[in-house]
């Protein structure tokens, strides 16, 4: 499969089905849930007087850039868009302007918001006016000052003006954020340009191997290393000989550094007293070698049978048949449904195919490091941060699936996207090296300020619909 005909993702989230998992189930298989969540979005951080530093600053990037939670854009988390953080922090929040978009949010799959929590479910609500509709400040008569474009890909940044044009070929959020043709047809590069910014914030590439991960590991999503390199190139060239600014930017965090690919990981991890290699058994798919990550659609696809080994797999695996016939009886009496069918691959990344990410994400920074040295750009190390958090944590704030984890997670409901701390640990990250770079004092924010935005209560069900609304846009 060709990185052109990614467009099969959104419609893979098409599909209607309602698939309700119920995590207690699992209690005895995998963890146990005892906590709630409750969605909030408000965050009251102090106004900052006005820092003289940079006159016009204008982002670039995905939906990482644009503030994108928990599947979807909306005004109640926009505000915590890293780059809108950076202008608060320098006193131009209200100069900065973003697509912001009415509740419920636009959400990554069509006829969808964001991601919400309702009694105990994270659910996509349907929205009743078309998207364009809930743009509050569509009439700006100029591009804006955030241009990140959820789903967005390096090439997408130099070539695409609208949904049609764009690598997946039906990503709204071009249409969105562009308004096109209304500002001439003209590129998100193009747009920032036209601003005559004197800083530009620049986070893009996380999309050209991301798809790769929430598919399986197919590697035929990930951009090839040679054209990254072109084409980032050309974008350094072309906004160093079109504009003044002063250029931040930030590498690429590893793609496994998520909850959507390393909250299951525990179910298959190997426990001598068992018998077998794993401590829940799981039957993967037969092309599916040595598995290192098992996805979050997995959670969902258990609960319904799948990948749940019946007592001849269970033989397979090795356990003696008196064994095996009394793990099955276990699993149904937990209310599982054991049924020896295999997990697709796609919901299990092999060990060959997490290498093969890891280096193409190693590989892109090399380029970005060369790079920021060629044209003598700060670089941001958002793969440090990110593997800080999810190895030790960062500023109390931790990498665990927001249902594991709610007061402390730095992610938000789609497991992929950060929340309003992640978004604020990247803010200052940023900050500290635009004042290390240009000698300057931007205050940083008080990331443990941005705690609460989940807490109490007890969540115990998720639908398959989310976990295809978490994939739709890449």
């Amino acid at each position: 499969m060709t990185r052109e005909r990614r467009a099969f993702l959104p419609a893979f989230s098409e599909c209607k089905i309602h698939l309700e998992v119920d995590m207690k189930k699992l209690i005895l298989l995998l963890i146990m849930i005892s906590l709630s969540v409750w969605l909030g979005c408000d965050v009251k951080t102090p106004e900052q007087p006005q820092v003289q530093t940079f006159s016009k600053v204008v982002a670039l990037g995905n939906s990482l850039t644009a503030g994108f939670q928990s599947s979807g854009l909306c005004e109640c988390m926009q505000p915590q868009s890293y780059p809108n953080l950076i202008a608060r922090q320098m006193g131009n929040a209200s100069e900065f302007e973003q697509p912001i978009v009415h509740e419920p949010g636009i959400g990554s799959t069509p006829g969808k918001g964001h991601l919400q929590l309702v009694h105990g479910k994270i659910i996509a609500p349907d929205l009743t006016v078309p998207p364009q509709a809930m743009l509050l400040n569509a009439q700006l008569a100029r591009p804006y000052d955030n241009l990140g474009v959820p789903g967005a890909s390096l090439r997408d940044m130099l070539y695409a003006t609208d949904a049609t044009t764009s690598v997946a070929k039906t990503n709204s959020f071009f249409n969105i954020v562009l308004r096109n043709p209304n500002l001439g047809n003209t590129t998100q590069l193009q747009q920032a340009i036209a601003l005559n910014p004197s800083l530009v914030l620049l986070w893009i590439g996380d999309n050209d191997v991301l798809g790769a991960a929430l598919n399986g590991g197919n590697p035929a999503l990930i951009t090839p290393q040679a054209d990254f390199q072109t084409l980032f190139t050309t974008l350094l060239s072309e906004l160093h000989a079109k504009t003044n600014a002063k250029i931040i930017m930030a590498n690429i965090p590893y793609v496994t550094d998520i909850p959507y690919i390393h909250t299951m990981d525990i179910i298959f991890r190997p426990i001598p007293a068992l018998g077998i290699s794993q401590s829940v058994p799981v039957v993967f798919d037969a092309t599916e070698k040595s598995v290192a990550h098992l996805t979050l659609p997995a959670l969902s696809a258990y609960q319904t049978g799948l990948g749940i080994p019946n007592a001849a797999a269970l033989m397979q695996m090795g356990l003696p048949e008196a064994q095996a016939q009394v793990l099955e009886l276990g699993m149904k009496a937990a209310g599982l449904n054991p049924t020896g069918q295999p997990l697709s691959g796609t919901m299990s990344i092999t060990n060959t195919e997490n290498l093969t990410m890891k280096q193409a994400v190693d590989d892109f920074n090399s380029t970005l490091q060369a790079l920021a040295t060629q044209f003598q750009i700060p670089l941001v190390d958002a793969n440090a941060l990110f593997s800080h958090v999810n190895s030790s944590g960062l500023d109390g704030y931790s990498s665990r699936f927001v249902l594991l984890d709610p007061a402390n997670t730095a992610f938000s409901l789609d497991g992929v996207h950060p929340n309003d701390g992640g978004y604020a640990l990247v803010a200052n990250a940023f900050i500290e090296k635009i004042n290390a770079s240009f000698n300057l004092a931007i205050p940083k924010l008080n990331c443990p300020d941005f705690k609460g935005q989940y807490a109490g209560g007890i969540s115990a069900q998720m639908t398959m619909e989310v976990v295809e609304q978490v994939k739709a846009i890449f």
